[in-house]
Formats: structure tokens, sequence, C-alpha cells
């Protein structure tokens, strides 16, 4: 019978923890960010504040982005270059099209 009882503190000790993590996670402020390039369109790589986007594959991709002001930026000889700027809100999707003119990306924001 004790050993049962020290199981069961042992589970909640446990548990406890990471029941409050999964709650807090619950209101952490954040939004999502979706990224579409065109078909046919060759953009360098992206980049949403220190993640990189791969969207070589799809052609597109979803990130989960904090609250606030965003900057979508490319990568060009070595440095980032800004070339869109948009706001995340909460539990909300940000839908950005990037298409390519030239040699410079250019992006439309939807939402």
């Amino acid at each position: 019978m004790r050993g049962l009882t020290v199981r069961r503190m042992l589970a909640a000790a446990v548990c406890a923890p990471a029941l409050v993590l999964g709650l807090a996670a619950c209101t952490e402020e954040v939004g999502y960010v979706e990224i579409k390039v065109a078909p046919g369109f060759v953009v360098p790589p992206l980049m949403l504040g220190a993640a990189r986007v791969d969207t070589a594959k799809s052609g597109n991709a979803v990130l989960r982005q904090r609250v606030g002001a965003a900057k979508l930026e490319y990568e060009r000889d070595g440095r980032r270059v800004s070339f869109c700027e948009f706001d995340v809100r909460k539990n909300r999707i940000v839908t950005v099209a990037v298409t390519a003119i030239g040699r410079d990306p250019r992006c439309k924001v939807q939402g």
C-alpha cells in the first residue's frame, strides 16, 4: 500500500510541472505567418526573425511567430536585406505572397 502512495506522489510531482507548462503555452501571445512563393519564381534564401524559411520544396511554409511587428528578409552576399514588414496578431494567420521581379523579391501581405 505504501508503494502505491509513493508512486502517486511521484506521478503528481512529474505531471504537475508539465501541466503548468502546457497551460502557460495556451496563454502565449503568438500568431502564424504563411509564406507563399509563386510558382516559377526563384527567390533567395528567406528569413523571418531568426528562422530560416524553406520554401524550395512545396512553395510555401507556415511558421509560428510572436505577436507584434515582423520582418521578412532575404540573404544576399552574406547580409540580410529586409523587404517586407507586417504585423502578426494573436491566433491569426498572416499570408505573405512572395514574387521576384528582377533580382529583388517583392511581397504582398493579406490578413
